[in-house]
């Protein structure tokens, strides 16, 4: 009896262990829903469950773009009773980890029109982190890889300025929100298109943004510093200034594709490297590297904190070139660096480099 008492004892611990255990993440998930609310006419997304401070402390951020919104838009018809500040708000994305919540506001003071801004908060629900586009791409290649799949999706839209591709402003605040295989980056009126186009989307993939390459990118680093003030573009594979049009593509492994004229002379694009132009010094028949300019593609989402970071505190000018540029400016040896941003950029992200031998 004792025997068939034991055996029964193990058939059972045996069927416990072999059984199918419980899906672990099932269990932990964190179910959260949305619900839309108003104050004062103003529109904001509320979550409903998950952890209970995690949820209080998004929640207390949306709500208060709406408790603005209502200031402002009381404080305008104080000024006149048709002018108004509205928003309306939309939980574009949600999932066990990340919510993604999008205002777009319209504000009217008079004109021909209001100007509407889209705002997006994105949060990872298990810590109440707000998160922006350098938390999604972190590294500078990931960075250059979701400039370009915006830069993609950005000459397929028909509603695009034709010659935006690379002048759109792309900084940590640009407004996006998830999906569930990548991002949705939001560009408000005339950012990237007519009034008339209204917000622009555009898609770029996690498989996209995660592409490894050997792509040349300006690579600005306390130890970069000392080679490039020999004339050592860093990230450029060893291409450096007063080399010859010859080994500059010989090194780079390509060809040149066009040329254009700015100040300074007669730069060239060379095939496959869109974010860089060469100028050559073409007098005497020297033909030796003497500028070379980078978009902010080949420094994406850099500001001049970042640059001053590393090379020291710089004053401010406007640009007497480039109107409505503002420039900082470095010398290192007998290199001169000049980065520039839009004057109107408050985050002062980098549009412009020009490096040039002195």
């Amino acid at each position: 009896m004792k025997s068939k008492i034991i055996s029964g004892f193990v058939l059972v611990l045996l069927f416990v262990l072999l059984s199918p255990s419980p899906n672990i993440e099932a269990a932990s998930s964190i179910s959260i829903k949305t619900k839309i609310y108003t104050y004062k006419g103003q529109q904001y997304v509320q979550i409903i469950g998950g952890d209970k401070k995690v949820s209080e402390k998004i929640n207390k951020t949306l709500k208060l773009h709406a408790v603005t919104a209502a200031k402002e838009n009381a404080k305008l018809k104080k000024n006149q009773k048709y002018y108004y500040h509205s928003t309306t708000a939309k939980t574009k994305y949600v999932s066990n980890q990340q919510l993604s919540v999008v205002f777009e506001d319209s504000h009217y003071d008079g004109g021909a029109h209001g100007n509407e801004v889209s705002t997006s908060y994105n949060f990872d629900l298990k810590t109440g982190k707000q998160l922006y586009l350098n938390d999604v791409a972190q590294t500078n290649q990931q960075k250059y890889n979701l400039f370009d799949g915006i830069e993609a999706g950005i000459k397929l839209n028909k509603k695009a300025y034709p010659d935006v591709f690379q002048g759109f402003p792309l900084t940590k605040t640009t407004s996006f929100y998830f999906y569930k295989d990548g991002v949705v980056i939001l560009f408000n009126p005339y950012e990237v298109g007519p009034y008339a186009a209204g917000f622009i989307e555009v898609k770029v993939p996690f498989k996209k943004i995660n592409v490894a390459s050997d792509m040349p990118m300006f690579n600005l680093t306390k130890t970069t510093v000392t080679t490039l003030s020999k004339g050592t573009i860093p990230g450029f594979k060893g291409v450096q200034l007063e080399q010859t049009k010859a080994e500059v593509t010989r090194i780079l492994n390509t060809t040149t594709k066009e040329s254009y004229y700015e100040t300074g002379g007669l730069f060239w694009i060379l095939t496959g490297i869109d974010h860089a132009s060469f100028n050559f010094d073409e007098s005497n028949n020297l033909d030796r590297l003497r500028n070379v300019y980078l978009s902010s593609k080949a420094f994406p989402m850099k500001t001049f904190k970042d640059v001053e970071q590393i090379l020291g505190k710089a004053e401010r000018y406007e640009s007497s070139i480039y109107l409505g540029d503002t420039m900082i400016h470095y010398t290192l040896g007998n290199i001169s660096l000049e980065f520039s941003t839009d004057s109107n950029d408050e985050t002062e992200t980098v549009s412009e480099i020009m490096i040039s031998k002195r």
